[in-house]
């Protein structure tokens, strides 16, 4: 039977900061949604724009460090929460109110999926080790090597 969890725009913006953090080795200042799709105005209905996983390379969001402000993409908020939530399906949207008096207010939802038999092969649990240690996490990097050496045992 899968579980599932849903994340709330708060939940999505501290796991993006905390991933961000970790991985860039920098910690950013703040975090904030972009709103300006010039090419994406077809997606607009009733003056909401929706974006799912599918808009893979749209630019979600600005993470502003101290000299300098980088564009977050979709893909990278999915892999973020993919690094929190592993062994996990993950549909994430934003939504982009447009509305008169909204300016473009911004929201964001995952829901995570975990299927509680995942199939990886030890060739991937291999790859994941790596990224574990890589990203220096000892928790998951143990996990990994337990359930690595259970499927080459």
């Amino acid at each position: 039977m899968d579980q599932m969890i849903r994340l709330d725009t708060q939940e999505i913006m501290n796991i993006t900061m905390k991933q961000i953090a970790g991985i860039f080795k920098m910690e950013p200042l703040a975090l904030r949604f972009v709103n300006d799709f010039q090419g994406e105005q077809y997606l607009l209905s009733n003056d909401k724009l929706h974006l799912g996983n599918q808009h893979y390379w749209a630019k979600v969001m600005e993470c502003v460090f101290d000299n300098q402000v980088r564009p977050v993409l979709m893909c990278e908020v999915l892999y973020f929460l993919r690094n929190e939530y592993m062994e996990s399906d993950i549909k994430l949207s934003f939504s982009y109110d447009f509305a008169e008096g909204a300016e473009g207010k911004a929201s964001a939802v995952a829901e995570v999926s975990f299927n509680d038999n995942p199939e990886l092969s030890p060739v991937e649990i291999a790859e994941l080790i790596d990224f574990a240690l890589s990203i220096q996490d000892k928790q998951w990097f143990e996990e990994l090597t337990a359930k690595y050496n259970q499927l080459t045992a």
